[in-house]
């Protein structure tokens, strides 16, 4: 498979436009390529097809690993796939959903509905060596092509550079990657899956507010700060992170029982936590101005509203020693409270913040209600600057 791939990689970009069925190019791809697949995998259940585009070549060429019991089409249901970059210089083997049904079902709200039961699927699926955060066939173009569509109905994935093909790890990720997918598919049916998918959209429309509800909610509730005195807004104020935590979060031998309304606190944590992405969005672009940088400015991204999984909420730019100009990853922890007030960190968080190191912030907004709102932030690896509690783990049974 090593030397099929790179073929593809090194001859795809050859300057035409058009699909030519007597090419090498078009041979390897939909069927050398995909019949080594299928006997590699050796199970008849599978559908392997390639595809580079039909009547003009597609930027992003393809080739999915179907069961047929679920699926026999990308734009439908669940799947695997390797999935080339729009610049050749690598491709991903990804789990992944059918676009198609998105746009025919949700229209133009396609794109937030499958990174939502994609977010919902990375969290039945447990330890893999496959990334759960999104995919980058378009080499960064904000476009709504079909590559776009393609890295949102992402699940997990694992990426090839051209460079460092190996035979070994291929067939080793691929077979993880099936035990992954079949084990999904031993939950779901071709007549249940439209309803698992539904089911999955109703649960979190009904438990949380959409980000832009949220934040006009959040927007109303605190007009009494629209109508401040003129002259008067609120803004974020950078300050020292507290020297220790206050005696209220020392640890209690017998806490007390209280029922909490999980539900209601579930919406009230993630209006706060909006409220304080968006005063980080104001902060940043006001800093990068400042800088003489409108350009950067400009292109702050609210990552958090396009998707949960990437461990990081905003992606802005810094200046180094140097005065370049580089990407930063900021994760915002917000409260109402005061700064020593405790937070949920993640395991995606905490391992994002090591593969950035230094271009990772944390931001802590504390007072995030108040009349100043107030932040902190830490560089680098979480557990380098913040004490890390295991207070919560994901159990599975143990089969004999």
């Amino acid at each position: 498979m090593n030397k099929l791939f790179k073929y593809i990689l090194e001859n795809y970009n050859d300057g035409s436009e058009k699909v030519d069925s007597s090419t090498e190019l078009y041979k390897v791809l939909t069927k050398t390529l995909p019949n080594k697949i299928g006997y590699t995998l050796g199970i008849s259940d599978l559908i392997v097809k390639g595809s580079m585009g039909q009547g003009n070549k597609t930027q992003y060429p393809w080739i999915a690993i179907m069961d047929k019991n679920i699926t026999q089409s990308t734009q439908y249901g669940l799947y695997m796939v390797y999935l080339f970059k729009r610049d050749m210089t690598g491709f991903y083997l990804s789990l992944n959903q059918g676009i198609t049904f998105f746009e025919k079902e949700y229209g133009k709200n396609r794109h937030i509905n499958a990174t939502l039961v994609a977010d919902y699927f990375r969290t039945q699926i447990g330890e893999t060596s496959f990334s759960k955060n999104e995919i980058n066939i378009t080499c960064g173009e904000k476009t709504k092509s079909l590559g776009y569509g393609y890295q949102k109905t992402n699940i997990i994935s694992k990426y090839y550079p051209i460079d460092k093909l190996d035979e070994k790890m291929l067939v080793k990720d691929l077979f993880e990657l099936y035990h992954i997918y079949d084990d999904i598919l031993q939950h779901i049916s071709t007549s249940s899956y439209d309803a698992i998918i539904k089911d999955i959209l109703v649960h979190e429309e009904e438990s949380f507010l959409d980000a832009d509800t949220a934040i006009y909610e959040i927007k109303k509730v605190l007009d009494q700060y629209d109508n401040l005195p003129s002259g008067l807004h609120r803004t974020l104020i950078e300050a020292e992170p507290s020297v220790k935590l206050s005696k209220k979060y020392e640890r209690i031998t017998k806490p007390k029982t209280t029922k909490i309304d999980y539900i209601n606190k579930a919406r009230k944590d993630a209006e706060i936590g909006l409220l304080g992405e968006e005063l980080v969005i104001n902060y940043e672009k006001e800093r990068l101005i400042n800088l003489d940088l409108n350009e950067y400015a400009e292109k702050i991204r609210w990552i958090s509203k396009e998707s949960d999984s990437y461990g990081y909420d905003i992606e802005s730019f810094d200046v180094d020693e140097n005065g370049k100009v580089y990407p930063i990853k900021i994760e915002v922890k917000t409260t109402a409270s005061k700064a020593d007030t405790e937070f949920f960190v993640t395991k995606n968080e905490l391992e994002v913040s090591k593969e950035y190191k230094k271009s990772y912030f944390i931001y802590r907004v504390y007072d995030a209600k108040g009349l100043y709102p107030k932040f902190y932030r830490a560089a680098g690896c979480i557990s380098d600057n913040f004490i890390l509690d295991p207070v919560t783990y994901m159990a599975r049974y143990k089969y004999s």
